[in-house]
């Protein structure tokens, strides 16, 4: 195995944002992140997401759930870490930690030989 590059360690590390309880989470994109978003939005998902911009309180709630899902708290919960005077950065990470999740295109092509 070769040695990683810093883009790839930040990747896995997640994108840090600091909710209303005081406390840092990292935040990332994985398939049960994704596949939570499916089973809400059907196939409008891809559209959700390209539409994180603060406007929708409801999807800034539901994707951020999903992204902790695997902290054990309920949607309601999540949404209680949001406020308005942490939502700019919340919106901001969720745009950060999308666009680490997504495949770098030079690499996509190179693996499929164009």
């Amino acid at each position: 195995m070769g040695k990683s590059t810093k883009a790839e360690i930040m990747k896995d590390e997640g994108t840090k944002v600091t909710l209303a309880d005081g406390k840092k989470y990292d935040i990332k994109f994985d398939l049960n992140s994704m596949c939570t978003l499916q089973e809400k939005f059907g196939d409008d998902v891809i559209t959700v997401l390209t539409g994180i911009d603060g406007s929708d309180f409801k999807i800034i709630r539901a994707v951020l759930f999903a992204l902790f899902e695997h902290e054990g708290l309920t949607e309601k919960e999540v949404g209680s870490l949001i406020t308005m005077a942490n939502m700019s950065s919340v919106v901001e990470a969720l745009g950060q930690a999308l666009g680490d999740a997504m495949p770098e295109l030079e690499a996509t092509q190179t693996e499929s030989g164009k």
